[in-house]
């Protein structure tokens, strides 16, 4: 099946400059060719879109959303797994009806959603999962909601940690084992939580979590399969800690400091900040459980904003877009808000490359575990994904023409629109 885009500027996910009045040409669920509008043969094409002089970019990606966190954590306490996976199917169709094609999932059990999302039976991004969250004891992913709540080897007390969303490993021959589990699951890479927590009652911000050895343990056995390690994380301590452990994507990397920033500069470590997100909590915008977690999320709500003076500085160019949305689906439905916090925060073309080839970069670390590995995402390129949009204006002139599914007039994943209203 050959589809023709005619009439066409396209972003490309990198340049600052669009390429114009082009043709782009898919076979099947790739990209095949990009080429002078004047220079193509329409009969070629068993299906012409006319872009009608509209942008064609990448489909959008989200580097750290929870599709199966969908409400407050104590409330998923109270739910059976059906009704968590029915919640994520609303969920993760929603996301693509915004827009997004690809996102990485960074806690959750998400590899049924994802084997039945490119099935065929449910409609969705592409999914990378982390599968479980795998933290010490008494860390970020012991989520019992009390005291009273017993862990007795392995058996989960806490009904969201039997969810498979997070699991609990002490010491190195445990965080193997824990670390291996979730590969064999389908775990595109890791997600450890190397420090405390805003959303959790009982680990404070400050705690360094996991041993350096322990670190290093989940570090070697996600490289032995070829991936890497993402980890949760806030102070500069427990960065520190975590990149000489070899940790490669710092999830919030809240609390910088100079010596950390350069750190990540030299490694070449991943930073996925959530601008949005963090305006939200640190206004106390969020519902949470209790004051304790309140007072917690309004620190790294304010940190955050002040780090991107340090990434700046330090011109930390792997960055990547992510939301870390968790709750109602009126939460998940604020993602796209991101997208001009970012834009804010730095320029346009940081916040369009951010969410597209950065997170295509990243998502490429898993190397053999990455489950789509026939094209490229996050540029529109030959040999891409055909993962597109079709937006009504110019998205280097400002991010809110993206921001707008009213001016996603296209959205295609895997060469099937899902949307068309040109």
């Amino acid at each position: 099946m050959k589809k023709l885009i005619i009439n066409a500027n396209v972003f490309n996910g990198t340049d600052n400059q669009l390429l114009e009045k082009v043709a782009v040409l898919i076979e099947d669920n790739l990209i095949s060719k990009i080429s002078r509008q004047d220079d193509i043969d329409l009969s070629i094409a068993d299906e012409v879109i006319d872009a009608k002089g509209g942008t064609v970019m990448p489909g959008l990606m989200d580097a750290h959303v929870h599709i199966t966190l969908s409400a407050p954590f104590n409330v998923i306490d109270t739910m059976t797994r059906e009704e968590v996976a029915i919640r994520s199917a609303r969920i993760s169709e929603e996301m693509l009806m915004r827009g997004f094609t690809t996102i990485r999932d960074v806690a959750g059990n998400t590899l049924g959603l994802k084997n039945s999302i490119d099935k065929g039976y449910a409609k969705g991004p592409r999914i990378l999962p982390s599968m479980a969250a795998v933290s010490q004891t008494s860390g970020h992913s012991d989520y019992r909601q009390n005291q009273a709540q017993e862990r007795i080897g392995q058996h989960e007390d806490s009904p969201m940690m039997k969810l498979g969303a997070m699991k609990v490993a002490d010491g190195r021959s445990e965080v193997l084992k824990a670390v291996r589990e979730q590969l064999f699951m389908g775990a595109s890479q890791i997600k450890i939580m190397a420090g405390g927590g805003a959303s959790s009652t009982f680990d404070p911000l400050d705690t360094l979590q996991f041993t350096l050895d322990e670190m290093k343990a989940a570090v070697e056995a996600a490289t032995d399969y070829g991936t890497y390690v993402a980890a949760h994380i806030h102070t500069a301590d427990a960065m520190r800690r975590a990149a000489e452990a070899g940790v490669m994507s710092f999830e919030h990397a809240t609390i910088m400091d100079d010596d950390i920033a350069k750190t990540i500069k030299d490694k070449g470590i991943w930073v996925i900040p959530s601008y949005f997100t963090s305006s939200l909590i640190a206004e106390r915008k969020i519902p949470l459980p209790n004051e304790e977690t309140y007072r917690k999320t309004e620190r790294v709500g304010k940190a955050m904003l002040k780090s991107a003076e340090l990434i700046k500085k330090y011109q930390i160019d792997n960055i990547a877009f992510g939301t870390d949305c968790v709750g109602e689906a009126s939460v998940h439905a604020t993602q796209l808000n991101e997208l001009g916090a970012i834009e804010q925060t730095f320029d346009t073309i940081t916040a369009l490359r951010m969410v597209t080839s950065n997170c295509g970069r990243l998502f490429e670390m898993s190397t053999y575990q990455h489950p789509y590995q026939q094209g490229v995402l996050g540029r529109v390129i030959e040999g891409a994904y055909a993962d597109l949009l079709i937006i009504e204006g110019n998205p280097l002139e400002g991010v809110a023409c993206v921001a707008d599914t009213n001016k996603q007039k296209v959205i295609m994943k895997d060469g099937i629109i899902y949307k068309n209203t040109l």
